[in-house]
């Protein structure tokens, strides 16, 4: 079967800001993983030149979300064979703490030049700025700073491992680092549900909840494939898959391939991020391949009630995946 490649990375979702033109303030909306939340952030006074300005500031506190959350997304961890690559990464980490000072005191223009940051977090945070100093309210100001410091808390507690409260907007980011602490976060969540509870989605950060759910997924379809052949063992196996060409979809079966030469879970699922696939597709398919293992399992095993096929492959897969649970990483 063919490999896979080429996926269309989907733009990084961040908190979006709307004005709302009947209340006269302004929105941020972000992803919880199962919808959308929001708050209002900036109340506008009666001095507002005009709801224009209203949407322009929403768009440039959007393009300093973007921008904040792409070092979260890329850390300079992973770009330090990348001397160039890591050398930006550097410089917006560095940029963060700068970025309410931008908002408060920007670079604005002297006749038609303005100076532009080599920052990209920074020059946004400028951007921010220019729209408020054009505004000209302090209150308002004083507001998206509290916003903005408060994105990049969220941002820096994901950093970290924590995705509550607006931190939890991560768990639809793809970070091209898997994080060790939310991979066995994940693992511990599919160790109560090998099917794949909801807290994948909603409490852990898409890339890490992939790493585990290939390991989960190379324990079910082995599960499957010794029930096939009459072998009722849950230990961690010596030989490899056999009748994964029954799975009827793509990405699973290239997926346990891999697995097949001996690259890691966290190897398999970093180089499809890094060919451009969505974190959260990754995780939806890898639990689709899961459900599929499941089904199979149920075709293939003759000593099984029907009634028990469900309860039996969960005891059976989680065995093998806590077993094995060191091969992870």
């Amino acid at each position: 079967m063919a490999a896979v490649h080429n996926f269309i990375c989907d733009p990084v979702p961040v908190t979006e800001y709307a004005y709302d033109r009947t209340r006269n303030v302004l929105l941020a909306v972000w992803s919880v993983g199962i919808g959308n939340v929001a708050e209002t952030v900036v109340a506008f006074g009666d001095d507002l030149p005009g709801p224009e300005y209203g949407l322009q500031l929403g768009y440039e506190l959007t393009q300093l979300s973007k921008h904040l959350w792409r070092t979260y997304t890329h850390p300079l961890t992973e770009a330090v064979d990348l001397p160039d690559e890591a050398l930006s990464r550097a410089r917006n980490q560095l940029a963060i703490d700068l970025v309410a000072g931008a908002l408060r005191d920007p670079h604005l223009p002297v006749g038609d030049q303005v100076q532009v940051c080599e920052s990209e977090v920074l020059e946004a945070g400028h951007q921010v700025g220019r729209i408020l100093h054009r505004i000209g309210d302090r209150d308002v100001t004083e507001q998206a700073v509290c916003d903005a410091e408060a994105e990049i808390d969220a941002l820096r507690r994901a950093a970290l491992g924590d995705l509550t409260d607006r931190a939890n907007q991560a768990v639809v980011l793809t970070r091209s680092d898997p994080q060790p602490q939310q991979v066995a976060a994940a693992h511990a969540y599919l160790e109560k549900d090998p099917m794949g509870p909801p807290e994948l989605y909603t409490k852990i950060d898409a890339t890490s909840a992939a790493v585990a759910a290939v390991h989960w997924l190379d324990a079910a379809l082995m599960i499957a494939s010794r029930a096939a052949s009459g072998n009722l063992s849950d230990t961690p196996p010596t030989c490899r898959h056999k009748h994964v060409d029954h799975l009827a979809d793509e990405l699973p079966v290239m997926v346990v391939q891999r697995l097949d030469r001996g690259e890691l879970p966290r190897d398999v699922v970093m180089t499809l991020v890094k060919e451009g696939m969505p974190a959260r597709a990754l995780l939806e398919q890898l639990l689709v391949g899961i459900h599929n293992a499941c089904q199979l399992y149920g075709e293939w095993n003759k000593t099984v009630p029907p009634d028990q096929i469900s309860d039996t492959f969960r005891a059976r897969t989680r065995r093998m995946a806590v077993d094995g649970r060191d091969r992870i990483l």
